[in-house]
């Protein structure tokens, strides 16, 4: 349910937000994963969305990046805001979502009946207490009131919850409202007013509260029966929703996303080093020190491109997959959080698009390397279109055969660094030569003679080492298959 609140606004935002692809690809489900210690549902579908939410505003990124480094620094603070946020942990409450941002709840066509058999039965009762006769017409509108119960309850179960929940969500504003602190926030200020702005709502839902109170509770059931006080009570409800749903809409995003915040100063202030980048309109991406935030003791790589791309060449296992997913996340991360994993960083106002982890369909009949080319298709029409871009590209064409991949490589790369910048990883060493024009040559190394294979540093320049048949000798493959190996190389193995 954590992407509910992202998914029921998708379609009507007009922020550009992180594609689906491009998510699953820089393993985003699992930094979120990471990043939520929100105390309720709320927060946890506020912080999705920021995460999938590209920020133009870079004033508002650096202000929130301030917020997370004060509340680094002011624990009871956090605490005070956990606890009153933790009043909505319960898991049911990521449906007040739906409530408040899905479709809107409609009255049955009969709920005038409910007003009117109501109305009729305590009128019926408090002149039967005069007139004893009447005893027999509230008797006879009790047992109607009992058939309307019986065919009309179960259409205002979903809306009692509900409406209880967003009763307890109105108490937590109220909370958080009160709270005073040295830092600012405006998701408190925005509490603050629109409990001022309108009365109404703090009194709203009050009764579906007080029927938690196993007293009051035993005393609805009759109350239910003889006057329809529930049925009421749930269409009073929907109109009610219906009528406050957008000031409702903002409490809830404001207790949601101050949640986020506090998660968010919680997950970074644990990190070894973070930073607020500076978002420049050209293409220049410049990150020291950076680190994947979901590896621990990460090793960290630095890099500068101005209006260049990247060419990473490297062996299995040396690290380039990652390094490109580092400075993909990053960037993602510095426009929707205002943070990144580095000691500083320099990052363009440019989305990141990925092509990472395409895998054969069985469903659609789509092979990888087909999967693969339909991606890249759509990168070159959105460089064209948009004039930018941060392309990652694992392998280019790893799926056919070597002539035709170099070849089909070269001529799309090309292309694509004409209108974007794109960091694209291979095994192709004769890529490197075909390149350099456009692209700055990167490469990842190892020593099979080492017990450390990889030091997953990146390196300037060119890569001519061929170390591939000297790791199959060093895990131990057969004498016979290293020596054919070599035969068919033309390599003779160490002299």
């Amino acid at each position: 349910m954590a992407g509910r609140l992202f998914e029921l606004n998708r379609d009507t935002a007009n922020e550009l937000i992180v594609d689906d692809r491009t998510w699953s690809d820089l393993e985003f489900d699992r930094l979120f994963s990471l990043a939520d210690s929100t105390r309720s549902p709320l927060g946890s579908q506020c912080l999705y969305r920021r995460l999938r939410t590209y920020v133009e505003d870079e004033s508002a990124l650096e202000g929130e990046y301030a917020i997370y480094a004060k509340l680094a620094n002011e624990a009871p603070l956090r605490e005070t805001i956990q606890l009153a946020t933790a009043l909505l942990q319960n898991d049911s409450n990521a449906l007040i979502c739906d409530a408040l941002f899905g479709e809107e709840p409609r009255q049955p066509l009969w709920a005038p009946l409910i007003f009117l058999f109501s109305g009729l039965s305590l009128l019926s009762c408090v002149v039967a207490i005069f007139v004893h006769p009447v005893a027999w017409v509230f008797a006879a509108l009790v047992l109607c009131n009992v058939i309307l119960l019986f065919f009309g309850n179960y259409r205002f179960h979903a809306v009692y919850s509900t409406a209880a929940r967003i009763g307890n969500m109105i108490g937590v504003a109220v909370r958080l409202s009160r709270i005073r602190s040295s830092v600012r926030f405006s998701q408190i200020d925005a509490l603050k007013h629109l409990l001022g702005e309108n009365i109404e709502i703090s009194r709203a839902f009050r009764w579906f509260l007080l029927k938690r109170d196993s007293l009051l509770g035993s005393m609805a059931f009759y109350l239910q029966l003889l006057f329809l006080v529930d049925l009421a009570a749930g269409a009073i409800a929907i109109a009610r929703i219906r009528r406050l749903r957008r000031p409702l809409q903002a409490i809830f995003e404001a207790i949601g996303s101050l949640d986020a915040t506090v998660s968010v100063a919680s997950w970074i202030s644990r990190a070894p080093a973070h930073c607020h980048p500076r978002i420049s309109g050209e293409p220049i991406i410049e990150i020291a020190d950076g680190y994947h935030p979901i590896l621990s003791g990460a090793v960290t790589n630095s890099i500068c491109l101005e209006a260049r791309s990247a060419l990473i060449v490297g062996s299995n296992m040396a690290g380039k997959t990652t390094f490109i997913k580092m400075i993909g996340t990053n960037i993602v991360l510095g426009r929707t959080l205002g943070v990144c994993f580095a000691s500083s960083a320099v990052i363009p106002r440019s989305p990141v698009m990925t092509s990472i982890r395409l895998e054969h369909s069985i469903e659609s009949g789509k092979s990888h390397f087909f999967s693969e080319i339909e991606r890249i298709l759509l990168f070159l029409k959105s460089a064209e279109e948009n004039g930018r871009g941060v392309f990652l590209i694992d392998e280019l064409f790893r799926g056919t055969n070597t002539p035709e991949r170099i070849a089909a490589a070269k001529a799309v790369l090309e292309e694509m660094a004409r209108h974007a910048q794109v960091l694209a990883t291979t095994h192709d060493v004769e890529l490197q030569a075909h390149l350099q024009r456009q692209y700055s040559i990167y490469h990842f190394t190892e020593n099979p003679d080492l017990a450390e294979v990889f030091d997953y540093k990146l390196r300037t320049g060119v890569s001519n080492a061929r170390n591939a048949i000297k790791l199959l000798e060093r895990i131990g493959f057969s004498d016979n298959i290293i020596s054919e190996a070599r035969r068919l190389l033309g390599d003779s193995g160490p002299a």
